[in-house]
């Protein structure tokens, strides 16, 4: 490490070069089936992300697995899981966990959400956190006696079809409260059949990946190397330490490359920054992050709408 690199407690997904033979997989990890209350059948919702082109999907009705040897997968990559659900037994309402990488069934209604956690560990799965805001979490109350997530889903496709979509603020709470990074997830959750265009194909994860197998997507989703999104491409990331003009102390300069972007935001623990270029688009930007910043991650805004997030950066 050079003195001009930035650390970091997750991996930066734009270090990992195509020449080492790293590659960009697409796809969604939380959607349900007439297993639980889905619409479609496992096949059929198996068969819609594999024509949309998506590289991975996980099946994660609510309270069981939907086995992956039981749909054919159409060209996708299928993670097994399933959505848990825990009483909270700290005020707020029933907890939403999205475990992934699941082998086993697990009775999480009568089940301690820690004992889910940690059995969902012991089996080599991930838990995340799914639509803090749509469910009411409260990170002080109801998260922070907890141990062992991987991550949060900062966007969930049906979640924002009831007005919460976006869970960005637990997001920064979760992590300034722990003073710890964590990564995020872009979803659908999708329930409702593809016909009705109401909660499949909108939001997604991309992870760096050198295999296409579930526990190489898992493993990328776990240590970072991934960003969410609802349209916007994240080309490259970089951070690097520069002088400031009074010579006192350092800052740190970021550059991002993205698609078509209408302004760029660097969210961090303290304050934060915005990058735009009044009246015009751009897809490259070079800015300074504020200098008392312990952490900063990235909120790319496109013309239409839509946004993607990078997973944070440790600037200590």
């Amino acid at each position: 490490m050079t003195e001009n690199d930035v650390s970091s407690e997750l991996v930066n997904p734009f270090t990992l070069k195509n020449d080492d033979g790293f590659f960009w997989a697409k796809g969604n990890l939380h959607s349900h089936t007439t297993n639980s209350d889905g619409k479609p059948s496992p096949q059929e919702r198996v068969d819609g992300y594999g024509a949309q082109g998506y590289d991975f999907l996980c099946l994660s009705d609510h309270y069981r697995i939907t086995r992956t040897d039981t749909v054919a997968p159409d060209g996708l990559l299928l993670i097994q899981g399933a959505e848990l659900h825990p009483d909270n037994p700290f005020g707020g309402q029933r907890h939403h966990f999205l475990c992934l990488n699941l082998r086993e069934d697990i009775d999480s209604v009568n089940m301690s959400p820690q004992h889910v956690i940690d059995e969902v560990r012991r089996q080599g799965g991930c838990v995340w956190l799914a639509h803090p805001f749509w469910s009411s979490i409260n990170v002080i109350r109801d998260v922070l006696p907890l141990r062992g997530f991987a991550g949060v889903e900062v966007f969930n496709t049906t979640c924002r079809c009831q007005g919460r979509g976006e869970s960005s603020t637990h997001w920064n709470d979760w992590m300034e409260q722990e003073d710890r990074l964590y990564p995020a997830l872009a979803n659908d959750d999708s329930h409702a059949l593809e016909r009705d265009q109401k909660d499949t194909y909108q939001g997604w994860t991309m992870a760096r990946v050198k295999e296409r197998s579930a526990q190489s997507i898992v493993d990328a989703l776990v240590k970072g190397a991934t960003y969410s999104t609802t349209g916007p491409q994240i080309h490259d990331i970089s951070l690097r330490r520069v002088d400031r003009p009074e010579g006192d102390q350092q800052l740190v300069e970021a550059t991002i490359s993205c698609s078509e972007a209408q302004r760029i935001l660097a969210v961090s623990d303290t304050f934060g920054k915005e990058f735009r270029i009044p009246g015009e688009t751009f897809e490259k930007a070079t800015f300074t992050i504020h200098p008392i910043s312990r952490w900063v991650r990235f909120e790319i805004h496109a013309p239409d709408g839509s946004k993607a997030w990078s997973n944070p950066f440790d600037l200590r």
